[in-house]
């Protein structure tokens, strides 16, 4: 405020109203019409006359309000005014209703004897809030004309914000309190409103989260939830215990019946939108992701959704098959399937034998297409059942196609009807299917209509020895007349039934819900399932088929359904739960991993960006992608690298009770650790009592693990490790330095994934992106721009250089320091205005290694560092410090130069020397061939595994992909299926078809897994044999027949039985005459080239006459063969007209509703 004029003085009280700041002079002014009728000052008045008469200087201090609160003050007979500025505000007593100045201290960090109130009135403009419950930043940014105004956001939404529909906070819905608490009718500010009745029970200012509503279900239910999964594929090594079947509904495709009954292109889709949450947690509506409103007529989805069900643990489809008196129906997608044999997915057929009605219209009675079982069409019907029973993928029991029905009772006389398909199958087909009944409706004994077995189909059967939960739930939807049970309640119901005593296939369900076709009337919706009680549903399952085969023969379990989106059963990813119900599949298929089976416990400190643990992730992907080894994770904290860890296998986080994990590790079977320099410091010698052999893989130097305070630790701990390997020798000569030779270090000098050779087109785009003339050349550095990386050497050099050549510019790649910019910022300025290039945004140098003529680096400290390996593969010389670590070898093996630890005069010498002129193209390609071959990863992954897990078996497979086609991707699953790891997988091929590289491709990418493929011709297993044992020097060789799938535990076996027996000359998997079965035999390299000498044309020759050892406890698959090639369709052959049948007695058609 103001002060009044001086030439009269002014009392010690009027002085220190004058000194308040609390008169706002335009808020006086217009609420004090007889001043501005006067035209007198506002704060002479107030401080003459105003404040006397009780007066409010501000709309915040009211003397009426604040007497009435502070009786004291009233009944001392201080002025309220006068009170408040000089006692009041210190004391945080409100001056008014809306100003709370101990909430406003606190909020801004006013020292104690800072006027509260008169600070606000300073800082309301910029967005200050008088008490907590408004929110004068929101109301500002969003009400623009009242900010531009420059009005109190407060006393603006008081007065005049709340008639125009403004709200208070983004906190306060004004339309539901208004609704709710004030009778439909605001008639003041609802925002005070609520401050006067917000202790009251149930007054809320906004609608409380928890209060359900459909349009919040919706948007609930339309986001990522709780338990939504990204896709988290099988791992390497999984091994299913059970084969999971799932129906599969066909209808997501247009046909003109539909179009002519339901309405123009309908399609299931047409439904699922109609679905709304009829009751608080009811979920819907459910919207597909991944693969969408798919269309059946395009293959490509089909494929993919293939490729989603096997990687998510599911063996096959049970197709929905429609036959109508000699009418098919929906049959496009299952006859594109059978004419595409490169979509390998096993699959049997359910006829869904019930009458078509318009059931979903409630109209029960009016049949669209019946199903009358004409003994005339029997033929018709067994011969197009034939057709796709000889289709390679048909899904057999004991050599017996499995043919399902849904609804057995249906038919007149079941038992005879039966009786003549099966003599019609045999005479006229060869075939003995074995019929099963799905449990429908009243089917429960699949013997009293004729049937071999029965399948489930939940929600039938179990929902009637189920209670119904309806009573107890809050409706949203008040015509709803459906019945809803729990899901718990199902899966225990399922769970507790007794075994029968015929074969049943059981049936686990992630979910029913069939509203989209009933919109609320009649619905039935088991309710509540979650990933994790489906996956104890279905692993239960699991359990008992594996111990209990089907028919003795196949661990079936089933599943309701794969696609059923319009009931709420399906495994595809939606928006809500995404992959998790697929991959809560996966876990149940799979179980844990057999304890015998070697595996790696990878430990490390955290998962912070720096580039040894980038070394451990990548060291450790290698040896997972060549030869299958089993990994999982321990860290003591997190990090961003933690989804890269994640891709190695299971993830641990475990930083208060590390040693317990390692126990428990231990008893899981995990034998063998590799732990990085931290967590090797921290946790050897708790492995070394826990009973796990560990290595070290130490990527520091001494000046680092100073730092880092690891260095004492890590020497200690190292009397407790197997090894510790760096990754060349200056590491090792330094450290052996740093703890006087105490140690024993190992050199191995790390790999590289395969990278391409230089690339002129791609260095010519990113010079140009620099802005660089043709010829100019660049200095290339990168890495982090700090003291360590020596980003101040870098520029220094630079400087030197340009000095020499005009015309250079210079590169560093990555993030610089903010202690170097703070320091540097100025210098590295004035470098970029001669060519210096500073270049934050990028991770990695990428193109700029082929852009680039020299590669700078000027670490002070740099163990091996990966840049060096990238640039001598893109042909790149490169400039090191003799001393700082491994690069300076690197420099002078690949064509550059080391020079004496920070020389930068030396640097610079031999920097002008190897740039004039720079490397030509053919001297880059020369370094990038030789640099394949120093760093070729299949030869680094095979060695580091020899050192973690030394004693494995070292086994090749060779499989023959020639005449395979696509299909070599799922036959070679029982390859990457094994739990011992392999050196090598080789393919062979004549590369005739290039459908068997891209099979083979598709495997490795499904797996995670390294194949080599080798074109050769093998015309005969006397070649496959040759050809293998030129290709690789492994000790032990499995020779895989593609139509053969052996259990994952196969090779392990196979090699303990031949250490067992060092006499034997190969270990296999036997049949039921005890004899050898080929295709599942490992061979001991020295027996298999003696076996050669007699050149036997087949496997079965080579062993005859061989005594080898036995594998048991191994499962074993014979697959279909390959596709014959398609041949021209001959003309069919003329039939004779058979005699006229006997007319028989119409048959009684037995049954419900007759």
């Amino acid at each position: 405020m103001e002060a009044a004029p001086a030439e009269d003085g002014l009392a010690p009280d009027i002085q220190a109203l004058a000194d308040s700041g609390i008169l706002d002079a335009e808020w006086y002014v217009a609420n004090n019409a007889d001043v501005a009728h006067a035209g007198e000052d506002p704060a002479l008045h107030f401080l003459t006359r105003g404040w006397r008469e009780g007066r409010r200087p501000n709309y915040y201090l009211d003397p009426t309000w604040y007497l009435a609160q502070n009786p004291d003050v009233r009944d001392a007979g201080f002025d309220p005014v006068l009170h408040y500025v000089m006692h009041g505000d210190i004391e945080n007593r409100q001056p008014g209703p809306h100003f709370d100045p101990g909430w406003y201290r606190v909020r801004h960090g006013l020292d104690p004897a800072e006027p509260a109130l008169a600070h606000y009135l300073r800082s309301r403009a910029y967005g200050a809030s008088p008490i907590p419950e408004f929110d004068a930043e929101f109301y500002l940014s969003t009400y623009r004309d009242v900010a531009r105004a420059g009005a109190d956001a407060f006393e603006h939404y008081v007065t005049l914000g709340w008639q125009e529909g403004r709200e208070p906070s983004p906190d306060f819905e004004s339309r539901y309190y208004v609704k709710r608490h004030m009778g439909g009718q605001a008639t003041m500010a609802p925002l005070l409103h609520w401050l006067g009745h917000r202790h009251e029970p149930g007054v809320h200012p906004r609608m409380p989260q928890e209060t359900p509503t459909i349009p919040r279900m919706v948007k609930r239910n339309t986001r990522p939830g709780e338990d939504f999964e990204e896709a988290k594929p099988l791992p390497d090594g999984a091994r299913p215990r059970a084969k999971v079947l799932t129906y599969y509904l066909p209808q997501f495709h247009a046909i003109a019946e539909n179009d002519a009954w339901w309405g123009k292109g309908f399609t299931e889709w047409t439904n699922l939108p109609r679905a709304l949450p009829r009751f608080a947690g009811h979920y819907q509506p459910r919207i597909p992701r991944d693969l969408g409103p798919y269309a059946l007529t395009d293959m490509n989805v089909m494929r993919r959704q293939i490729e989603m069900a096997k990687r998510g643990g599911v063996h096959g489809w049970i197709f929905y098959w429609y036959w109508f008196n000699g009418h098919r129906l929906l049959e496009k997608p299952v006859n594109a399937f059978l004419d595409d044999r490169s979509l390998d997915m096993p699959f049997a057929l359910m006829w869904a034998n019930e009458n078509w009605t318009r059931r979903w219209d409630g109209a029960e009675n009016d049949v669209l297409m019946s199903q009358d079982y004409r003994p005339e069409e029997e033929a018709a019907l067994m011969a197009e059942l034939v057709r796709h029973f000889r289709d390679p993928r048909y899904i057999r029991v004991n050599g017996r196609p499995l043919l399902m029905m849904y609804r057995a009772g249906l038919m007149p006389e079941p038992n005879e009807i039966v009786a003549g398909w099966r003599k019609r199958f045999r005479d006229d087909h060869g075939e003995d299917p074995v019929f099963v009944m799905a449990q429908s409706f009243d089917d429960i004994d699949p013997r009293e209509v004729g049937f071999d077995a029965a399948i489930e189909f939940p929600p039938h059967k179990v929902t009637k020895r189920a209670m119904p939960i309806s009573a107890s739930l809050d409706y949203l939807d008040p015509d709803f007349t459906g019945t809803v049970f729990s899901y718990d309640d199902i899966a225990r119901v399922s769970l507790e039934e007794p075994e029968p005593d015929y074969p049943l296939i059981k049936c686990a369900v992630p979910g029913w819900d069939n509203d989209p076709r009933k919109q609320g009337t009649n619905t039935v919706i088991i309710h509540g399932s979650t990933p994790a009680t489906y996956e104890a549903w279905l692993g239960e399952l699991v359990e008992r088929a594996a111990a209990k085969p089907f028919l003795g023969a196949e661990p079936f379990v089933c599943v309701n359904a794969w696609n059923e989106w319009c009931e709420g059963a399906y495994l595809e990813p939606d928006l809500h739960y995404g992959h998790a119900f697929l991959n809560a599949t996966a876990r149940a298929v799979v179980g844990r991993a057999a304890q015998e089976a070697p595996a790696l416990l990878v430990v490390a400190g955290d998962a912070e960006e720096r580039e040894p643990t980038r070394r451990l992730i990548g060291s450790i992907q290698a040896i997972a992608r060549r030869s299958g080894l089993r990994v999982e994770v321990l860290l003591l904290a997190g990090g961003p690298l933690e989804s890269d860890f994640a891709r190695l296998g299971p993830v641990t986080v475990e930083s208060t009770a590390p040693e317990a994990a390692l126990d428990a590790a231990r008893a899981a079977g995990l034998r063998h650790a590799v732990m990085d320099a931290e967590a090797g410091s921290r946790l050897a010698r708790a492995a070394e009592r826990a009973g796990i052999r560990t290595t070290i893989l130490l990527e520091e130097m001494p000046a680092t693990l100073r730092e880092r305070g690891l260095s004492g630790g890590l020497r200690a701990a190292l009397g407790h490790v197997a090894a510790c390997l760096v990754p060349s020798a200056a590491v090792r000569d330094s450290l052996a330095e740093e703890w006087r030779g105490s140690v024993e270090l190992e050199v191995l000098e790390p790999g590289l994934a395969p990278l391409p050779p230089p690339d002129p087109a791609a260095g010519t785009s990113a010079r140009e992106a620099l802005g660089l003339a043709a010829g100019d050349p660049l200095l290339l550095g990168a890495g982090p721009g700090d003291l360590r990386h020596g980003i101040d050497l870098f520029l220094q050099l630079f400087r030197r250089l340009r000095a020499i050549q005009p015309r250079l510019a210079a590169a560093w790649v990555g993030p610089l320091d903010p202690t170097i910019r703070a320091w540097m910022g100025s210098e590295i300025a004035a470098a970029a205005r001669e060519g210096f290039h500073l270049v934050e945004h990028l991770a990695h140098p990428g193109a700029l290694l082929s852009a680039a003529d020299l590669l700078a680096l000027t670490a002070r400290e740099a163990p091996f560092p990966l840049l060096a390996q990238e640039a001598a593969s893109a042909g790149l010389p490169i400039l090191a410090f003799e001393g700082a670590g491994g690069a300076a070898a690197l420099a002078r093996d690949f064509g550059g130069a080391a020079v004496p630890f920070g020389d930068l005069e030396a640097m610079a010498t031999a920097a002008a020397r190897l740039l004039d002129p720079p490397a030509g193209p053919a001297a880059r390609l020369a370094r990038h061939r030789m640099a394949c071959e120093r760093f070729e990863e299949g030869r680094y992954a095979q060695a580091l595994l020899a050192r973690l897990l030394p004693g494995l078996p070292e086994v090749a497979v060779a499989v023959p992909g020639q005449g395979r086609g696509r299909m070599l991707a799922s036959r070679l699953d029982a390859v990457f299926r094994q739990d011992l790891p392999v050196a090598a997988v080789l393919v062979l091929e004549d590369g005739a078809d290039p459908l068997v590289a891209a099979g083979m491709a598709e495997a490795a990418e499904r797996w995670h897994r390294h194949c080599r493929r080798i074109e050769a011709p093998v015309p005969s297993w006397h070649a496959l044999a040759e050809r293998t044992l030129a290709e690789t020097e492994a000790a032990l060789l499995w020779l895989a027949d593609p139509d053969v799938a052996p259990g994952g535990a196969f090779l392990r076996l196979a090699a303990g039985a031949l250490d067992a027996d060092p006499t034997a000359p190969f270990a296999a998997l036997r049949d039921g005459t005890g004899a050898a079965v080929p295709g599942a035999v490992l061979w001991r390299r020295s027996a298999l080239a003696q076996a050669l000498e007699a050149r036997p044309l087949s496997e079965s020759a080579a062993l005859a006459g061989l005594q080898g050892a036995a594998v048991d406890h191994v499962a074993m698959l014979r697959l279909p063969g390959a596709p014959a090639p398609m041949m021209e369709a001959a003309p069919a052959p003329t039939m004779k007209a058979a005699p006229a049948p006997i007319e028989a007695a119409p048959r009684r058609r037995r049954g419900r509703g007759q």
